[in-house]
């Protein structure tokens, strides 16, 4: 599909067809990893810690799970840069990057494993995806006669402190049903992490109706006509 837009005279499509990649990228990944960061902990319990697994074996996988789910968005949002390139026929742009990708992914190993732990080795590759999609947009915005930073940057704002919200309320719902109902008992850990969860999903799912972006309005018809069949 891209690749059929990529003569000058279609790069007006080309650069929506960008936005929505982002921007139903973001509508994904984002409130998953504000879901993921607010539940990380009862998620590892429920999956980890059963017998041998113990608690602080637990908090280590936590932060090495919030660290993942912090760099979502831009793992996938960078693989979609990395593919307008080749669909411009432009295959070299993406692998010096990669080239480049990996000193600097050693450089970031070094400095952040011994202050963070197995989580610095996840944050380095965040970093990194950080570093190397930013830097493809800016050589995309060079090559296809310029991007609407300001167009695609308020949504993808909107969709961040959305997301940034909803991660608060399931938190706080977390805590709440940790306070009434404890936190031992495999049972009480599904129905915490359940209700937790569908309160942040309905909080972020307010919150994106209210943007009235278009991204939003595809989204749920592709849930729609995948579910409501």
């Amino acid at each position: 599909m891209l690749s059929r837009l990529a003569d000058p005279e279609n790069w007006d499509s080309l650069k929506l067809r960008i936005r929505q990649g982002l921007l139903l990228t973001a509508l994904t990944m984002l409130p998953l990893s504000a879901l993921f960061v607010a539940l990380a902990f009862p998620i590892v319990r429920v999956v980890y810690e059963r017998f041998a697994f113990n608690q602080e074996a637990s908090q280590v996988v936590t932060s090495v799970l919030i660290a993942y789910a912090i760099g979502m968005f831009f793992y996938l949002g960078r693989d979609v840069v990395v593919r307008v390139f080749y669909a411009l026929g432009d295959g070299e742009t993406p692998f010096r990057i990669s080239v480049v990708n990996i000193f600097l992914n050693a450089l970031l190993d070094f400095l952040l494993i011994k202050p963070f732990g197995a989580a610095g080795l996840v944050l380095a590759t965040v970093g990194v995806n950080i570093i190397s999609m930013i830097w493809l947009l800016v050589l995309l915005d060079r090559k296809i006669a310029g991007l609407p930073w300001r167009e695609w940057g308020m949504p993808l704002v909107q969709l961040t402190v959305g997301s940034i919200i909803s991660g608060f309320a399931c938190w706080a719902t977390r805590w709440g049903l940790e306070t009434w109902l404890g936190t031992e008992g495999i049972l009480i850990q599904l129905v915490q992490l359940c209700v937790a969860g569908a309160v942040g999903l309905g909080v972020f799912a307010i919150i994106a109706a209210q943007t009235r972006l278009p991204e939003v309005e595809q989204l749920t018809t592709r849930l729609r006509q995948r579910f409501g069949r």
